[in-house]
Parts: C-alpha cells; sequence; structure tokens
C-alpha cells in the first residue's frame, strides 16, 4: 500500500515541477523566482539527508520510510528539472 502512495506522489510531483516548467516559460522574472524555489527545495532535501536520524524521530517516521520519500522526492526533482530545462 505504501508503494502505491509513494507512487502517487511521484507522479503528482512530477506533474507539478512540469507545471512550474511551463509557468518559468512565461516571463523572465517568474523563471528566477522558480529557480529560487528549486534552489530552497534542493537545499532542504540535501538537508533532510543529512539529518535524517533526527528528522526522522521529529516526524514519528521510520529511517526507511524517509528516504523512501527522499528518493521519490529526488527523482520527481530530476524530472522536473529536465522538463524545466526543455522549455
Amino acid at each position: 500500500m505504501r508503494a502505491m502512495y509513494l507512487g502517487n506522489y511521484f507522479v503528482a510531483g512530477c506533474i507539478a515541477f512540469s507545471l512550474l516548467g511551463w509557468v518559468a516559460s512565461l516571463h523572465p522574472i517568474a523563471f528566477r523566482a522558480i529557480l529560487c524555489l528549486l534552489a530552497a527545495t534542493a537545499i532542504i532535501w540535501c538537508l533532510s539527508w543529512l539529518l535524517d536520524f533526527s528528522l526522522s524521530s521529529a516526524l514519528k517516521i521510520s529511517v526507511s520510510d524517509l528516504q523512501a520519500y527522499l528518493i521519490a522526492a529526488g527523482a520527481m526533482f530530476l524530472v522536473g528539472l529536465g522538463v524545466f530545462l526543455c522549455t
């Protein structure tokens, strides 16, 4: 059941990043704003990997579940970045 939820989050994240890439292609200021948003997301993602044990206890989930979410978020980020750069 968790894999199905993770798959749904992955698809939703890819759609969201594709939408952000489309919005960024409309105007240069939107491009810069979304680029800052993507940079902030990447920083938070990297900090989550560094602090995974303390973060998992704060969120009350297992470390493996947190790492699965982080891997899915990284894949969403790469797919979205590909769409973002190709638009």
